[in-house]
């Protein structure tokens, strides 16, 4: 299964198994950009590195590159600005392997544990989210970032997510443009079914009026879609937790039968790969995301989009490159403001403390570390808000201003 849409589907599934129960030996140096960084012509820090490191699949049928080379970039650019208080940010990276199994992704935690010059984890994107962060947790090593979907990263004190939880809002981009009966379509799994249940229980609290039908399962082989496709028409909103090609099908179908239905999508299962294939049967797709979109016009991303030229150029700008440099920037700034040693404990402490944070008003406003979220299962969950798009001419258009509340009343 395509790996960014797996990690979607997680959000959903691993968030829904908290709220509704209760309501490094393989590292390498990364280098992307690292040139550009020397002959900017600003001075370079030159105390002792700082060292984070990326945990991502690096080898897999759909690796994330980009995800390392961001936060590289990042750190470029803290460099190119003075550094940490006069020492330099140092990346490394550790393949968590294919995705079929645990292991490596295990070994990656444990290798940066075992590794004490290491003081955090940032731009974590793997599918072994859990077992990793459980690992960082048990040795008190901060993660800086992580997409908020596991039961681990949603529960543990190191965890420290900046975006929102796109699984949670998948279907209020549907809701705010005047959907009031909404399917939800899934693989038909374990996981993905639990999409249907934590849909229902974030559009009751939030979006009074609208109502959900129930799900269609899809078996993950299935290609004529058309069945399914009938059986949205039903309602006037499907929110789609489906596999590229049936996502693709599902559109193709759709099109050609003139149904009206608005369809949403996380933003995360949306690559400029998939964008494009797609082609223009994308256009219309409504996109819950939990940062702001990559081709938005928001001072923060058009310094993201700069800087990915300057340090990385070349690379995929998405939502797993947008949040490898977006972690390696706040690793940054809360790092700046410790006084005497950074270590692991003390960059816990800091990123524990955060009032009204933000990096580059990529965040939401007020955004704060220093109490749980109430929401059960969630209490790690900072960023309670989604930003909501559109797929125009085949890009990705955000079409709200900023953040959109997900858990509380709406209308």
């Amino acid at each position: 299964m395509n790996k960014r849409l797996t990690l979607s589907l997680s959000a959903v599934a691993l968030v829904s198994a908290t709220a509704l129960s209760a309501c490094s030996s393989s590292s390498s140096t990364a280098s992307a950009g690292s040139s550009a960084a020397a002959t900017s012509g600003a001075s370079q820090p030159t105390g002792s590195p700082i060292t984070v490191e990326v945990i991502t699949e690096l080898t897999s049928v759909s690796p994330a590159p980009e995800d390392v080379a961001a936060a590289q970039a990042a750190a470029d650019a803290v460099n190119a600005s003075g550094g940490i208080n006069g020492h330099p940010l140092k990346v490394i990276s550790c393949d968590a392997g294919d995705g079929s199994s645990v292991t490596q992704a295990v070994n990656c935690a444990r290798g940066l544990v075992s590794n004490s010059s290491v003081l955090a984890e940032v731009g974590d994107f793997e599918i072994a989210q859990d077992q990793v962060n459980t690992v960082l947790n048990a040795a008190k090593v901060p993660n800086i970032g992580p997409p908020p979907n596991g039961q681990s990263v949603l529960s543990s004190p190191n965890s420290f997510p900046l975006s929102g939880s796109e699984g949670a809002s998948i279907g209020i981009p549907l809701a705010d443009a005047g959907a009031k009966k909404i399917s939800v379509a899934y693989v038909n799994s374990p996981e993905a079914a639990a999409a249907l249940p934590f849909t229902k229980a974030v559009l009751g609290v939030s979006r009074p009026g609208t109502s959900v039908l129930g799900g269609i399962p899809i078996d993950l082989t299935t290609t004529d879609l058309t069945p399914y496709v009938s059986k949205g028409a039903t309602g006037d909103g499907v929110a789609l937790a489906v596999i590229p090609s049936q996502l693709a099908s599902w559109l193709t179908v759709a099109k050609s039968g003139n149904f009206t239905q608005k369809l949403g999508v996380s933003g995360s299962s949306l690559a400029p790969a998939e964008l494009k294939a797609l082609g223009s049967k994308a256009d219309g797709l409504l996109v819950a995301s939990g940062l702001p979109l990559v081709t938005s016009s928001l001072p923060g991303i058009v310094k993201f989009r700069q800087q990915m030229g300057q340090y990385a150029s070349g690379q995929t700008l998405d939502a797993i490159s947008l949040n490898g440099w977006l972690d390696a920037w706040a690793f940054a700034q809360v790092a700046r403001t410790i006084s005497g040693p950074v270590t692991r404990a003390s960059v816990m402490s800091a990123f524990s403390s955060l009032t009204n944070f933000n990096v580059f008003g990529l965040l939401p406003p007020g955004f704060s570390t220093t109490k749980d979220f109430a929401f059960p299962g969630l209490s790690r969950l900072f960023n309670q808000y989604t930003v909501e798009g559109v797929v125009k001419n085949g890009q990705l258009v955000q079409t709200s201003a900023g953040y959109v509340p997900v858990f509380t009343k709406q209308g």
